[in-house]
């Protein structure tokens, strides 16, 4: 599926959220500069900071739009918003908001709001009667996406709101309730029902609310040599140590186990969420001609509480396919695991979404 950022909506403005409320230091913004006075729109997207994990693209007819930005340490979204602002174009997201192209706006326009290293997008306005019960109600649903450098484990289906007004400034309610969902890449939709809006009301002028995520800034990776006959020792990144504790060969099977210590006070999954932080969890091993080998059968003793983590991964050796034994030389085994979580509350704040 492409997300189209802004598509249905014809009027509109972009809202930059003021830094009151700081991103935790591990969800900080990835920074972008650029002094040149000059430049066009394709060259300068070729400065921004492929760390973001966003893959960036402009189309064809918009490569040579002159384009003088001043970013300075500017945060990576607000930076490719106002981008897209002074140069007549939007923000396309496709591949599960991992590549962005910028391409011609036309008579779309954008209702945004960037807050560190996450944006907030209007994508429509549903309204809906209810005849029998004399009810209006009108749906509107919103694209959160980030930089897919982090991983999000956790995030609202509903933000929660602050404010909502009419365009002439009268209180507007929402329907309460939500969950949380996993996403599967970079982006998830978020939706609100609202109630109080007329054929007088024109627009929302006013949105401000947030958002609950669970996220992690990286993938830790460790990596180990085990010799038959010694284990070494632990290794520590980001306050995470992961211990090779186990290699054992039973029968043709080798078993492998690790132990994952994280710090104190990390955010608990329920018992119906634990696989989507073990998702990122994963053992390697590597041959000495550099094949690797996905070792995807594993036990977790505790998955809806993994502070420590410990792991028990199994494979059968097979020597047609290369899988031989880990503890000989050449071999290694490589463990990933997301860095310490961190839950934050994102505020952002939308202005003038038209209505239908």
């Amino acid at each position: 599926m492409r997300y189209l950022s802004g598509a249905v909506l014809i009027v509109g403005t972009v809202a930059v959220l003021p830094a009151a409320e700081p991103p935790p230091a591990a969800l900080a913004p990835t920074p972008v500069t650029w002094t040149q006075p000059k430049a066009v729109l394709g060259e300068i997207l070729k400065e921004f900071p492929s760390t973001s994990g966003v893959e960036l693209a402009v189309a064809p007819g918009v490569l040579k739009t002159p384009f003088a930005p001043a970013f300075q340490q500017t945060p990576f979204w607000q930076a490719l918003q106002t981008a897209a602002d002074r140069t007549g174009t939007r923000l396309l997201l496709s591949n599960r908001g991992q590549k962005v192209e910028l391409v011609p706006r036309g008579a779309a326009q954008v209702v945004a709001a960037t807050n560190g290293a996450f944006r907030v997008a209007a994508q429509q306005v549903v309204g809906r009667t209810l005849l029998e019960e004399g009810v209006t109600t009108h749906e509107l649903t919103l694209l959160v996406h980030w930089e897919p450098r982090l991983r999000v484990y956790r995030i609202d289906t509903t933000p929660r709101v602050r404010q909502i007004e009419d365009a002439a400034g009268a209180k507007l309610s929402v329907a309460s309730g939500g969950t949380q969902v996993v996403p599967l890449g970079a982006t998830s939709e978020m939706k609100l029902r609202i109630s109080g809006l007329t054929r007088d009301s024109q627009r929302i002028r006013t949105l401000a609310a947030d958002f609950h995520v669970t996220a992690a800034e990286q993938l830790l990776i460790f990596t180990f040599r085990a010799p038959a006959g010694s284990l070494p020792p632990p290794q520590t990144q980001a306050k995470v140590t992961a211990t090779l504790q186990r290699v054992e060969k039973r029968d043709n099977w080798w078993e492998i186990e690790i132990a994952v210590h994280y710090p104190d006070n990390q955010p608990v999954f329920e018992s119906f969420q634990g696989e989507w932080w073990l998702r990122d969890n994963r053992l390697v091993v590597t041959s000495p001609e550099g094949k690797a080998f996905v070792i995807r059968d594993f036990e977790v003793a505790a998955p809806d509480n993994p502070y420590p983590l410990r792991v028990i991964h199994r494979f059968r050796e097979d020597g047609a396919k290369g899988l031989g034994n880990p503890t000989a030389e050449g071999w290694s085994i490589t463990y990933e695991t997301p860095s310490p979580l961190v839950e934050w509350r994102v505020p952002f704040e939308l202005q003038n979404i038209p209505l239908p």
